[in-house]
């Protein structure tokens, strides 16, 4: 089967996110013998400068191991190059990958905007599925349209938390749209920030009716588009039903979890250490109050230390029990999960918390601010993490955390592997006509 997965992401070819998201299903879907590429726009390079690698598409060709960072064309790897694999972006909370490199260019097809609005594009390439990653965002409709006519085969993941619009509910609504207009002005002064996010909040409410008009057409236009965690989907589905479209063509498809990285070892002892992980210059991620919490913390329980680990991070740690790391590679960070007793999360919402998965996976007790939505989606996690409400803040929920005197069992997260992800998506195809 021919799929293309396509992101309107513009990264450069150091950057691409094998170990997640789009990444790792292309991946997925090539370890089970299907043709799969991965559709990118380079950044900084015009895409007639940048050949199409020539992937082998026989099943006995040897791209069931992991590829490596793309080249522009075909030049062999250069001295060194085996060390940019998986390299950290802004997109990620990890830093490089282990993977080794098998073959001679990576699956990934480097286009243009205009290529990709173009329907002779999509149908050169002959596509049995594809799959967006757009975010229903209804300014990709032409994207949309160019794709099916290629196929009628189009998912797309919405990677959303359901609250898509006012209608879904107001008061979380209204703060989800105020945070992330602050996440994205955080670098401007304050008191400007915090103006304009408010004004995107109230504006944002006032063209619920001019939005959902957009989505509805958007929603008609997709056969399938999946979302990531059980509430979120019932969010959608609701949505759904009363903008008119079909709700069945809603599915809860979870992220896939390298589970062969992330995962409980019996043979590592647990220390008494607080790991926390994240793209700490996001408002989202919310490093002062995480800092301020684990200050207050080991001040009054010295045999604890923590770990924070990830980008725009200070370069001095305001603690002498809290260790500064920058991203690391993808054991590497799990070694640190297997060996840490909780995951810390401080951020201000999640639509799904892969870091906060992937450390439940092994063995950590996820002590958060709101409900991590991943672990939703296995009934036996409730005895795994603990989130702070207003009658009961962080720091308490840390105190009580730290006192318990065993770890619930780790989560196994077995649905979650990409293989089973990728196969989930195929049954999911062959169902639209």
């Amino acid at each position: 089967m021919k799929i293309l997965l396509y992101t309107d992401l513009s990264i450069r070819p150091d950057q691409l996110f094998w170990h997640r998201d789009l990444g790792l299903l292309t991946k997925a879907f090539r370890d089970l013998g299907h043709d799969a590429l991965l559709v990118v726009h380079p950044a900084g390079d015009s895409p007639s400068k940048i050949k199409y690698p020539d992937i082998p598409t026989s099943a006995a060709s040897n791209i069931r191991a992991q590829a490596r960072p793309a080249t522009a064309g075909k030049n062999p790897p250069v001295a060194g190059a085996l060390q940019s694999s998986d390299c950290y972006s802004e997109s990620s909370e990890v830093g490089p990958s282990s993977y080794s490199p098998s073959i001679q260019d990576d699956p990934v097809l480097w286009v243009s905007s205009s290529q990709v609005r173009d329907k002779e594009w999509w149908k050169d390439h002959h596509p049995d599925l594809v799959i967006l990653g757009l975010w229903t965002r209804r300014k990709y409709d032409p994207i949309r349209r160019a794709a099916l006519s290629a196929t009628p085969r189009v998912i797309e993941r919405a990677d959303s938390d359901g609250m898509r619009t006012a209608s879904c509910g107001l008061f979380t609504y209204t703060k989800r749209r105020f945070d992330y207009f602050r996440d994205r002005t955080f670098r401007w002064p304050s008191p400007f920030s915090i103006l304009a996010s408010i004004f995107y909040s109230f504006t944002s409410i006032l063209a619920t009716p001019w939005i959902e008009y957009r989505l509805r057409k958007t929603l008609r236009l997709l056969p399938s588009i999946l979302v990531e965690t059980p509430q979120a989907t019932a969010l959608w589905k609701s949505l759904t039903l009363r903008l008119g479209a079909d709700p069945e063509k809603i599915h809860c498809v979870p992220h896939p979890i390298l589970t062969d990285i992330f995962k409980f070892d019996p043979a590592i002892p647990k220390k008494n250490q607080i790991i926390s992980v994240g793209r700490w210059d996001s408002y989202q991620k919310n490093l002062p109050f995480l800092l301020k919490t684990l200050r207050s913390f080991l001040d009054k329980n010295p045999s604890w230390t923590s770990l924070v680990i990830g980008s725009g991070i200070p370069a001095k740690s305001p603690h002498p029990r809290i260790t500064i790391l920058p991203p690391l590679s993808l054991p590497d960070l799990a070694r640190h999960m297997q060996d840490s007793k909780i995951f810390l999360s401080s951020s201000r919402y999640e639509s799904f918390g892969l870091a906060s998965a992937e450390a439940a996976s092994c063995g950590c007790l996820i002590v958060g601010p709101s409900e991590i939505p991943a672990l939703a989606n296995f009934p036996s996690s409730e005895n795994n993490f603990l989130f702070s409400s207003l009658s009961n803040p962080l720091l308490a929920k840390l105190c009580r955390a730290s006192s318990l005197p065993c770890l619930p069992p780790p989560i196994r997260l077995s649905s979650c592997t990409p293989p089973e992800i990728a196969q989930q998506i195929i049954r999911l195809s062959q169902s639209i006509l």
